[in-house]
């Protein structure tokens, strides 16, 4: 049955979305990585975003849309999680816990249920993340180079960007899952948007940078990469090395101008960084062919010279790339902390090897197995899923993430439209990162996570066809201009 006509037809079809947005914004800006009380705020306002869709979605006759692999393996998952409690060490952490995974099942719900009625709703939850990532890392930015605690915070001896989340490593993983994004909204933007998302993209770089996340700066390297190529076709490749070139110098010279106490020349600079970008996005034109590459080429390696020289001027920026690499980059000197945290939680997983001591439980048993300093997580995902819910929780987490996997190897080897792509790769920053770390237990993160997991399922489903862009009429028709939106 069709929504009703009018206003209350549109509020009562999108409302779900509204609510999940709502929850995706305070879960990100409140405290993301801690979350203290508002947990059991993003938790209802994900149920209850859940809950409306399906009564939409029933109403309508199209219940089994919802239905998709990752629906299905993420709530086996889920299921068992939820029967741990019944043997756990700690029922109030595994309830806790459980409810959380019913959140995470219930983003997929709502964004499936939205797509499936308009699939200009996938530009629509990509501009979201982009606007959120981007204030987020303003607020990173400034609060780094003013060293304003909890958002920035001194920890292996140089001090670290953490914004909202009070946590540098995610802040580096939430900013690296919306570049992309960014740069596919760039791709499918007219003109006059276009300069945004390259402003955007400018003030993520620097917020990335300024985390002084090693993982986070290997990917930084690689997106710097292949951002430009993703818009080579589209012939803003050079746009895109231009706001990068933007975000790395501006992040150089924060750097350099926090550590000598002018702060805020420091936030200047970092405003004309972003202003830069944007007037990269503003006056250069669409290129192509072999202009666009030895502009481009020239372009960063311009940039990266330029960038050099500033570090190289700064001390303080010399101290800290010291203190990141000094170690080298065998795994052993990068990870003696996390080696010897996985040798503590293989030895807690031995101590309930089928079927867990609970979900939510890793941090009370761990503690009797601690070999290195203690912490709450194993940083790795399935190994402290192994933890908590033993080897039937371990592999129906591992067969969701291989799948997740496979499909984000889908979306970009063989068909996808930009937003699908561009959320794989997101899904593939997020896998990376919680190998070695713990971004799950970031709620905010792995909300946005299923949602994208949601774009690029249905971008499956639908064979191409709901490619969340459609051709604009208007201006730049010639260059075959398109723009986010339904159709």
């Amino acid at each position: 049955m069709a929504d009703a006509p009018g206003r209350f037809g549109e509020v009562s079809s999108r409302g779900s979305l509204y609510i999940l947005f709502t929850a995706l914004l305070v879960g990100t800006l409140w405290s993301g990585g801690y979350f203290p009380a508002p947990k059991w705020t993003l938790l209802t306002m994900l149920l209850a975003a859940a809950v409306w869709e399906l009564a939409v979605t029933a109403r309508r006759g199209r219940l089994w849309s919802l239905g998709s692999p990752a629906l299905l393996l993420m709530g086996a998952f889920t299921l068992f999680a939820a029967a741990s409690c019944l043997w756990s060490v700690s029922p109030d952490d595994s309830l806790r816990q459980s409810l959380l995974l019913l959140g995470y099942l219930g983003v997929l719900v709502v964004i499936r249920g939205q797509l499936d009625r308009d699939g200009g709703n996938a530009g629509t939850v990509a501009m979201w993340l982009v606007y959120v990532a981007a204030f987020v890392s303003a607020w990173g930015i400034a609060t780094y180079v003013y060293r304003l605690p909890p958002y920035a915070f001194f920890l292996d001896d140089i001090y670290r960007a953490g914004s909202t989340f009070e946590y540098s490593n995610a802040l580096s993983c939430f900013v690296l899952m919306a570049l992309p994004v960014t740069s596919a909204l760039m791709a499918v933007s007219g003109r006059r948007d276009r300069p945004l998302y390259a402003a955007a993209t400018a003030i993520m770089v620097t917020a990335a940078v300024l985390t002084f996340s090693r993982l986070g700066m290997v990917m930084l390297a690689a997106l710097a990469i292949y951002m430009p190529v993703s818009l080579w076709r589209r012939g803003l490749a050079l746009v895109e090395t231009a706001a990068i070139v933007s975000g790395l110098v501006t992040a150089a010279l924060a750097v350099g101008l926090a550590g000598a106490g002018r702060e805020t020349a420091a936030l200047v600079m970092a405003v004309s960084g972003a202003a830069a970008a944007w007037l990269a996005g503003r006056y250069l034109p669409r290129s192509s062919g072999a202009m666009q590459a030895k502009a481009a080429a020239s372009l960063a390696l311009a940039g990266a010279v330029l960038a050099a020289v500033l570090v190289k001027l700064s001390d303080s920026a010399v101290y800290i790339l010291t203190q990141r690499v000094r170690h080298g980059f065998t795994p052993a000197k990068l990870l003696p902390h996390r080696l010897d945290t996985f040798d503590g939680a293989v030895e807690a997983f031995r101590t309930h090897p089928l079927a867990g001591s609970g979900i939510g439980t890793f941090a009370e048993v761990y503690r009797r197995y601690s070999i290195a300093t203690y912490t709450k997580f194993a940083h790795n995902l399935v190994l402290q899923a192994a933890v908590d819910t033993g080897l039937a929780g371990a592999l129906l987490l591992t067969l969701f993430l291989v799948y997740v996997l496979v499909l984000a190897a889908w979306r970009l080897l063989a068909r996808g439209g930009p937003l699908a792509r561009a959320f794989a790769v997101a899904s593939l920053v997020f896998l990376a990162y919680n190998m070695v770390d713990w971004e799950w237990y970031v709620p905010s993160l792995a909300a946005w996570f299923m949602a994208g997991v949601a774009v690029m399922e249905m971008n499956a489903v639908d064979g191409g066809e709901n490619d969340d862009v459609q051709v604009d009429k208007g201006e730049d028709v010639g260059a075959g201009r398109e723009r986010v939106g339904p159709a």
